[in-house]
């Protein structure tokens, strides 16, 4: 199909952008992709900005657009030629000798440009596995070239998802899972503190999809959740090293903790809290202080949430059965999706659990590499997804020590672990840790400083897309990754409709033959 042009190319740098004159009625918008063909290169380019331009001093345009204002008749000829818009653009890629490479050449003056089209980006096709949406140029949507992320190289490199509240971060998160259940190599915990990625009464989730077998859900509402396990952590199995990072310990603290450890080993909690200050005073001597003691009480009381020895998930009964930790490896050995629901649970004890999940399984996973290479060869890749990232990446979680969290930001993709980190304010993330999530999904940004944030640590240039990000709708992102040719302006499913495309498809497979 011959395209008509939308503009020629009026001039540029390399460092800087191409500069586009554009017909009067070409409807370019900032986010459009461009292509434009020059000495046998084809260059990608995307506007970042528009400007009105005119042949016209200014000072006469200001005096016309005065007598317009006063209602006098004024007559312009040539208005097209003398009045038109220039676009900014950027150059993405370069493809020469049909291969991709950075841009160190610029196109020649007046050569035409063109509005990129489906045929154009068919190499976007099946690049992975995982949907997520469809390419956006500018307002527009390709709805034939859906774009699909690899899975393998994005969850071990870490992905980022950052967006102002209703941008659609948690819809992008469960079209993302809903990808992850069509494969068969791929794992996932995720912490869902508000019960909407499993779903709930009049919220559509994962439980609601015909793969739903792959999908192991713990909540402590297991009453409300037919075929759901209880959450419940059993106190026997927790060790002194699981609060730190979730409260503050003084050295006097620390010390007394790890001596109630080697003297009660796993009913050190217990023995904590059953007993009464004096008598534990006695038991250690001088070690360890009655203040010592009785601030600890008050201190693992509160954490726990506590009350009488039992509450909502923490219980200082004695484990009957398998434990917490054995059936979520199990789970993730299988390559479900493993949802914990910590919807009721206090802020503390909700830090508390994670810490206590991912902490073992990450320790499952590396000890497994470096003694059973064999058996973490069977292992799938294993992604931790998690809201609210500040909570245990911010600046100030990380000043009291790091965590497990910034461990596999720092080496968990050498051994197949990675964080999928959502927020609303990636600006209160240290920068070191923005650099290492390698995947950004960006979504609607309106605050300067969280735009800033993301567009400095971006694995690709996207400098000039602060406009673009600011302006971006519901459901709109720009997805940044080293593992593709250039930053993609994308369209993200909803995902109520896949959804609904999945259970007609499973239907359909089910009717009997020579039954539509």
């Amino acid at each position: 199909m011959i395209k008509a042009p939308i503009g020629k190319i009026i001039g540029g740098s390399v460092s800087g952008r191409a500069l586009i004159r554009l017909l009067s009625n070409s409807r370019v918008g900032v986010g459009d992709i461009l292509l434009a063909r020059s000495d046998e290169v084809l260059y990608f380019l995307k506007v970042s900005d528009l400007r009105i331009a005119s042949s016209i001093p200014d000072q006469f345009v200001e005096d016309i657009a005065g007598k317009r204002l006063q209602n006098m008749v004024t007559e312009l000829f040539d208005v097209e030629e003398r009045f038109y818009n220039i676009a900014e653009a950027k150059t993405m890629k370069i493809v020469k000798d049909n291969r991709f490479m950075p841009s160190r050449l610029l196109p020649k003056h007046f050569v035409d440009v063109y509005k990129v089209s489906s045929e154009d980006m068919q190499f976007l096709k099946k690049k992975g596995e995982i949907e997520v949406g469809n390419l956006r140029v500018g307002g527009e949507v390709l709805k034939d070239i859906t774009l699909s992320l690899p899975a393998d190289t994005l969850i071990r490199h870490h992905i980022l998802v950052s967006a102002a509240t209703g941008k659609g971060k948690s819809n992008f998160a469960k079209v993302f899972l809903r990808g992850m259940l069509h494969t068969n190599d791929y794992s996932c915990i995720v912490f869902d503190p508000h019960g909407e990625y499993y779903g709930e009464k009049n919220v559509k989730g994962l439980r609601d999809h015909p793969l739903r077998d792959k999908i192991d859900y713990f909540t402590p509402r297991i009453e409300e959740f037919p075929g759901s396990e209880k959450l419940v952590v059993y106190a026997q199995d927790l060790t002194p090293s699981d609060f730190f990072g979730i409260t503050r310990f003084t050295e006097a603290q620390v010390q007394a903790l790890d001596a109630f450890y080697k003297k009660f080993r796993k009913d050190w909690i217990k023995a904590l809290l059953d007993s009464d200050p004096d008598e534990l005073v006695k038991v250690f001597g001088e070690k360890v202080q009655k203040i010592t003691i009785t601030s600890l009480q008050r201190k693992i009381v509160y954490v726990l949430d506590i009350e009488d020895g039992e509450g909502l998930v923490f219980t200082l009964r004695k484990r009957e059965g398998e434990a917490l930790f054995d059936k979520i490896r199990s789970s993730v050995q299988e390559k479900k999706i493993i949802i914990i629901d910590t919807s009721l649970i206090g802020h503390s004890s909700e830090k508390l659990i994670s810490s206590f999940i991912v902490r073992r399984i990450y320790s499952y996973y590396r000890r497994s590499k470096q003694k059973r290479p064999d058996m973490f060869k069977t292992l799938p890749e294993l992604m931790i997804l998690f809201e609210e990232a500040p909570r245990v990446l911010g600046r100030e979680a990380l000043e009291s020590g790091g965590n497990v969290f910034e461990t596999i930001s720092r080496e968990g993709r050498k051994f197949k672990v990675g964080l999928c980190a959502i927020t609303q304010m990636p600006s209160l993330l240290p920068r070191e840790i923005l650099s290492q999530m390698n995947t950004k999904i960006i979504l609607g940004l309106p605050s300067a400083s969280d735009r800033n944030a993301v567009i400095e640590s971006a694995p690709q240039n996207i400098q000039d897309d602060s406009t673009e990000i600011q302006l971006l709708d519901r459901g709109e992102a720009l997805l940044t990754s080293p593992f593709i040719e250039f930053p993609l302006p994308v369209k993200v499913f909803k995902f109520e409709d896949i959804l609904q495309k999945d259970l007609d498809n499973a239907r359909q497979t089910r009717l009997p033959l020579g039954i539509e």
